[in-house]
């Protein structure tokens, strides 16, 4: 059985200032963390997230990269929504961008 915190992939969180964006029509969402099959959206209690909606938009990494995806809202939790993807995100963007953080924003002692 799983603990409550346990989660089935890899979830990747992202500092405030290194986010990838969720673009819909022209409206950009922060995202929180990813992961192959999920990712956290701040929404900021848009009302235009509701769950049970389908979604389809893009993600936009700070670096460029793009991925077109479709899921569904899963979630709504105070100023987030837990999307749940049809389609994987690539493992090695997955890999890249937590190679990425971990070598610009880890903690240095």
């Amino acid at each position: 059985m799983k603990e409550e915190n346990q989660r089935e992939y890899y979830r990747l969180s992202y500092p405030d200032s290194h986010r990838p964006s969720l673009v819909m029509d022209v409206e950009n969402y922060e995202i929180a963390d990813v992961s192959e099959y999920g990712m956290k959206v701040k929404i900021d209690n848009d009302p235009a997230f509701m769950v049970a909606d389908s979604i389809i938009a893009t993600i936009a990494f700070p670096d460029g990269k793009e991925f077109d995806l479709s899921g569904e809202i899963v979630r709504i939790d105070e100023d987030c929504a837990g999307l749940k993807l049809e389609t994987p995100l690539p493992l090695s963007v997955i890999r890249e961008e937590s190679l990425f953080l971990m070598n610009n924003y880890s903690m240095k002692n």
